[in-house]
């Protein structure tokens, strides 16, 4: 898989892993489902769980977690729902300015 996420490899391993730690540290059940999928150009990586979900006084925290899935994403957002779901996708065709 690594081969397929070349060259943005490094920036997917630190998305997922921002991610997973975020819902870690805010799920109430402890359950977490990852999801990293290649598409076409790009990789998109949803991390879903049941917890809070982003308070508005978080969404301008001043945690480094989302500040750097904003950074190395050329999209992200996330969805509320029987879970909560934070996605990023990230450019596999070098357009990207890390």
């Amino acid at each position: 898989m690594r081969d397929d996420l070349e060259p943005r490899f490094d920036d997917v391993v630190l998305v997922v892993s921002e991610l997973v730690a975020n819902s870690v540290r805010h799920t109430d059940t402890g359950e977490i489902h990852v999801a990293v999928q290649p598409i076409s150009r790009r990789v998109r990586i949803e991390v879903a769980d049941f917890g809070t979900g982003i308070s508005d006084d978080r969404r301008g925290g001043s945690g480094l977690g989302l500040m750097i899935v904003e950074k190395l994403s050329d999209r992200w957002g996330y969805q509320d729902g029987e879970s909560f779901t934070v996605w990023a996708e990230l450019d596999l065709a070098g357009e990207h300015d890390s």
